[in-house]
C-alpha cells in the first residue's frame, strides 16, 4: 500500500470517528434540552412576629421622637405611660404576643429593652431626658393560675368561679415564660413549639393584664421608652445548641 493510499484511509477513518461523536454529542445535547420532568420543593421556615397593643389597640411605631431642641429620633421604641394611671398608654394597658408561622418546631425567645426616663427642663428651657436607675419594672409576663388545683386562665375568672378568694383559698401562680433575664436578658417559652407546613398562625400571649399585681406608679414626669427582641430558631439539629450557645435548656433537662 502506498503512502496516498495510507493518507487517504487515515481521513476516512478519522471522519467517521468525528461523525460518530457529534452524533453521540448532538444526542446527548437533545435528550437534556428536551426533558419535561420537573418538581417542586418548598422549604421549611422559621417565621416569628410580635403585636404590641396599648388600651387594645395595636400599636407599630416607626419612630419615637423626642425634642429637645433639636428632635431626637428612636426607631422602634414605645412610649409608656408610668405615671398617670387614666393615660391609654399607662402600662397596665400594655399587652404583647408573639405570632408564630413557622413551618418547622421553632423554639422562641424575647427580650425586653427598657429604660426609665424622667423629663428634664434647664433655665433656658431646654428639655432633656435622664435614664434612670430604679428597680426592674415588674411586667405582667403570662402565667396561668390554681386555685385549690384548678387551672384558671386568669384570677379574675376564678373570682368569678367562686365567687370570691378568700385567705382560705391556696392560690399557686404559673409562669408561662422561663425568666432568664438576669443571666442573658431573655425569657424563653419553654416548650417546643410543633409546626408543620400546615399549621396556621399561633399565638403565645407574652405581657397581659395586671391581674393578680400591682404596678406604683411614678412621679409625673416619668416615663417607659420600651422595645423588644425576638428571636426563634428551629428546634431540630442542634440549633439552640450552635446558634443561642446553649447546650441544655436554662430551665433544665434536654432540648
Amino acid at each position: 500500500m502506498n503512502l496516498r493510499t495510507r493518507y487517504r484511509l487515515t481521513v476516512l477513518t478519522l471522519s467517521l470517528i468525528l461523525l460518530s461523536l457529534l452524533g453521540t454529542v448532538s444526542y446527548a445535547w437533545f435528550v437534556l434540552v428536551n426533558r419535561t420532568d420537573s418538581f417542586i420543593v418548598t422549604a421549611a421556615k422559621v417565621d416569628v412576629d410580635y403585636d404590641i397593643y396599648l388600651n387594645n389597640v395595636v400599636v407599630h411605631p416607626e419612630f419615637f421622637i423626642f425634642n429637645s431642641g433639636s428632635s431626637v429620633t428612636k426607631s422602634g421604641v414605645f412610649y409608656i405611660d408610668v405615671s398617670d394611671v387614666d393615660a391609654e398608654d399607662f402600662i397596665t394597658n400594655l399587652r404583647i404576643d408573639i405570632r408564630i408561622n413557622s413551618t418547622v418546631d421553632t423554639y422562641v425567645r424575647v427580650s425586653i429593652l427598657d429604660s426609665l426616663t424622667l423629663a428634664t427642663i434647664d433655665f433656658e428651657g431646654n428639655r432633656g431626658e435622664v435614664a434612670i436607675v430604679d428597680q426592674p419594672i415588674d411586667y405582667a409576663i403570662s402565667r396561668r393560675w390554681t386555685v385549690n388545683d384548678v387551672w384558671y386562665d386568669d384570677l379574675y375568672d376564678a373570682e368569678i368561679a367562686l365567687g370570691g378568694i378568700t385567705s382560705t383559698d391556696v392560690v399557686v401562680k404559673y409562669e408561662d415564660w422561663y425568666n432568664n433575664s438576669l443571666n442573658d436578658g431573655f425569657y424563653y417559652y419553654p416548650q417546643k413549639i410543633e409546626r408543620d407546613m400546615n399549621s396556621v398562625q399561633l399565638t403565645l400571649p407574652f405581657i397581659e393584664e395586671y391581674d393578680g399585681l400591682t404596678f406604683k406608679t411614678k412621679s409625673v414626669g416619668y416615663s417607659l421608652q420600651l422595645a423588644i427582641l425576638v428571636e426563634a430558631i428551629q428546634a431540630g439539629n442542634n440549633a439552640p445548641v450552635y446558634n443561642w450557645l446553649l447546650p441544655t435548656p436554662p430551665w433544665g433537662g434536654v432540648w
